[in-house]
């Protein structure tokens, strides 16, 4: 990894903002997006898995590897719910293994 690099991803941890970009509630299309918009649990959930995913990268997981498994998880988890319990527990499930990573 070169200077520059490495310089990128120090900034970036040290930033307390969430490590995913924010949804764009003005361009939510999807029912998952729409819910995660309006549902102050569902922003609290995204809140703590943006901090789960900083932590597993603090703790040396892989960046490309976690931005790979988030978008699998976003496409194959949480993007087939249709209700907020079921995102919840989406959303719990990727919690635990950012936590276990």
């Amino acid at each position: 990894m070169n200077g520059l690099s490495v310089l990128a991803i120090t900034f970036a941890l040290a930033i307390p903002a969430p490590v995913m970009a924010a949804l764009d509630c003005s361009r939510a299309k999807t029912n998952v997006e729409k819910l995660l918009c309006s549902n102050p649990r569902l922003a609290e959930a995204d809140d703590r898995m943006a901090l789960a995913f900083r932590g597993a990268i603090r703790r040396g997981a892989d960046p490309k590897m976690l931005m790979e498994t988030q978008r699998a998880w976003i496409h194959d988890a949480r993007d087939v719910c249709n209700d907020v319990e079921c995102i919840l527990k989406a959303y719990e499930e990727r919690i635990s293994d950012l936590d276990n990573r």
